[in-house]
């Protein structure tokens, strides 16, 4: 019972490890390139789905919509403002 102690470890210091400067500044462009691919491909798959499916992009609208109205809209308003 005694051997069995944690086996975790603080994270590694980084030390200069990984990429040369410029490299890390080549990954982060290709990175933001593939997002932009990635991003473009979805709005066009978007924009082809709700073209062929109308009525379910309004309600997924109306849906996405009750959503933030829900997460952003706040707490509810006291009695006095609603009379007034």
């Amino acid at each position: 019972m005694s051997d069995m102690r944690s086996q975790t470890q603080p994270p590694m210091q980084r030390t200069g490890g990984g990429l040369p400067p410029g490299e890390d500044v080549d990954a982060f462009r290709r990175g933001i390139q593939i997002g932009r691919e990635v991003a473009g491909t979805a709005i066009r798959k978007i924009g082809a789905w709700s073209e062929e499916h109308p009525g379910q992009m309004v309600l997924v609208a109306l849906a996405l919509g009750f959503l933030l109205g829900k997460l952003l809209g706040g707490g509810p308003r006291p009695i006095s403002e609603e009379l007034e």
